[in-house]
């Protein structure tokens, strides 16, 4: 009865110990992720005005989020006017840039967003209207199991 009951309170203190995550966050809908020591964010959409392919490339660690890169195809409203290099159809602009523990992002059903961690498809827009929220945080681990998307 001892080796239960210290094996269940063991499981319950390793359940409460706090893990690293990133969370994504959209209209109320809320998921976690592990995060690696340093982790590759790239978020994929349609600029709302050109209707042209957009990429953010973010660096994503314990520290934060960083704004390395972004990729897009025309110099229309909103986007930028300089940029290093051409590679393909991509004018890119390389940056390294702290944005803090939370970036966020407006997005319309035209915008088509999808969020990639690590090469991985984690994230598509519904067909609604809402602020993206990406968030560098520490929370219980039972919380990133339960909310694991």
């Amino acid at each position: 009865m001892k080796k239960l009951f210290l094996f269940l309170f063991v499981s319950f203190i390793l359940l409460l110990l706090p893990v690293s995550v990133i969370g994504i966050e959209f209209d109320g809908s809320e998921c976690y992720y592990p995060l690696q020591s340093n982790s590759t964010l790239e978020v994929h959409y349609t600029h709302s005005v050109s209707l042209t392919k957009v990429v953010d490339v973010y660096d994503v660690s314990t520290r934060g989020i960083y704004f390395v890169q972004e990729r897009w195809q025309e110099f229309l409203a909103g986007q930028p006017v300089d940029f290093d290099y051409r590679s393909g159809q991509f004018y890119v602009k390389n940056s390294h840039e702290f944005l803090g523990k939370e970036w966020d992002y407006w997005f319309i059903p035209v915008n088509n967003v999808t969020i990639l961690l690590n090469g991985k498809a984690i994230f598509r827009q519904p067909p609604r209207e809402a602020v993206l929220e990406i968030r560098v945080e520490r929370i219980p681990f039972i919380l990133s199991i339960v909310r694991r998307c």
